[in-house]
């Protein structure tokens, strides 16, 4: 009985796991299309459209897969269930049997002398009470072992019949989903036809990427002379070793111990490059690098603080906007390809507090905001993926 409950409560487990997977995957899907029908209002913003085109792709197949690993959880509940039910099909057989077999000796001992001289062949009158409640035990543990195996039985039947039930109905929204998949990639083979004009321009495509790749580097680099500065500073003070002071490394052990539960950067926002190399939405066999993640969001979104902190720096790089980076004791924040900031360098900044605005490309149509997170030692400092860093929607 124990081995059965900890299998249902860890079944229950998995079947919430899943469904909280399912219902995050199906909320970032509903984000995506409405950030997706803000772009397609304007038709000429191409690469901005297929960016989240291919998220919402890449989240739907991420549902399906979901819905397939939980329909194999009930697989395997059915799986078990059977066997269950065909051990006490088995058990109750034998019961029957055993029953069967004490009606034809009642049959046989109906008459009363026969159940005397059953009582009276004992040796003694304690035997002889020892065997009727012997008896009497024996049936009444029949009868109710009968009614136990009968009752398991039933309930083992209608879970199954509720799980096949269940598997039906996740096969038909899988199907669901196939389809709404298919579709959508029909509309991205229907965009990449749109945009066939563009590969006449691909040389113009290129000189853009190159101009990206160099505010890529001027915005590493001076990301790493900040913190650099930083750490010298600190060196300086501290007899030539890089030190936190105990609210820093308190800050710090703060910031890593919210690892993973941190807020995002905007209020609503999908990622749509991770970090890492990601490939580019047009231009085929061509992967661009990325320190951070970018975030698709609405035109004109605020940019908030994801930690308490201090503003170490704030520049701006041409074509890429402004930058802010947030000092964390052992860790820095920089939010990138902002049109505005609110902040300046040296201010105490809380956990959401506003930083700026987010910028929208011209060309693109891209409403991204730009995250990166790194850590800081004496060695120097080190990228973070913020993806890990920040709440999984």
């Amino acid at each position: 009985m124990l081995l059965v409950c900890s299998f249902a409560s860890a079944q229950a487990q998995d079947k919430e796991s899943l469904q909280k997977e399912r219902d995050r995957i199906t909320n970032e899907i509903k984000m995506t299309t409405s950030l997706l029908k803000e772009k397609q209002q304007s038709r000429s913003k191409i690469e901005g459209e297929l960016s989240l085109l291919n998220k919402k792709i890449a989240l739907r197949e991420d549902l399906i897969k979901s819905l397939r690993r939980e329909i194999g959880m009930y697989n395997e509940r059915i799986r078990e269930n059977k066997a269950r039910n065909a051990e006490l099909e088995k058990e109750l057989d034998a019961l029957k049997e055993n029953y069967a077999r004490l009606i034809r000796y009642a049959q046989r001992s109906n008459r009363a002398q026969d159940k005397m001289m059953f009582i009276f062949a004992a040796e003694d009158f304690f035997q002889a009470s020892q065997r009727v409640r012997h008896l009497r035990q024996i049936a009444k543990y029949r009868e109710q072992q009968a009614a136990e195996i009968a009752e398991k039985q039933e309930r083992l039947t209608a879970l199954n019949l509720e799980l096949l039930k269940t598997i039906n109905e996740k096969d038909l929204l899988i199907h669901s989903e196939e389809q709404a998949r298919d579709e959508l990639s029909k509309d991205r083979i229907q965009q990449k036809t749109s945009v066939s004009g563009l590969k006449q321009e691909e040389k113009s495509l290129l000189k853009k990427l190159k101009a990206q790749e160099k505010q890529r580097k001027n915005l590493n680099k001076e990301i790493q002379r900040i913190i650099e500065a930083e750490i010298r500073a600190s060196k300086k003070d501290n007899a030539g070793v890089f030190s936190l002071t105990p609210e820093a490394a308190a800050l710090s052990a703060s910031f890593e111990n919210n690892k993973g539960k941190l807020p995002w950067p905007v209020e609503r926002g999908v990622i749509t490059s991770k970090f890492g190399t990601n490939p580019h939405p047009l231009l085929a066999g061509i992967n661009v690098p990325n320190n951070g993640v970018d975030i698709a969001t609405s035109p004109n979104s605020t940019v908030r603080a994801i930690f308490d902190g201090t503003v170490s720096g704030v520049f701006s790089i041409p074509g890429a906007g402004q930058n802010v980076i947030i000092n964390h004791g052992g860790y820095r924040t920089v939010y990138s390809n902002l049109k505005e900031v609110r902040v300046s360098k040296g201010e105490k900044i809380t956990v959401k507090q506003v930083i700026g605005t987010v910028l929208t490309d011209d060309t693109s149509g891209k409403t991204e905001a730009h995250l990166e997170i790194w850590k800081v030692s004496e060695s120097g400092p080190v990228k973070q993926d913020p993806a890990l860093w920040i709440f999984r929607q």
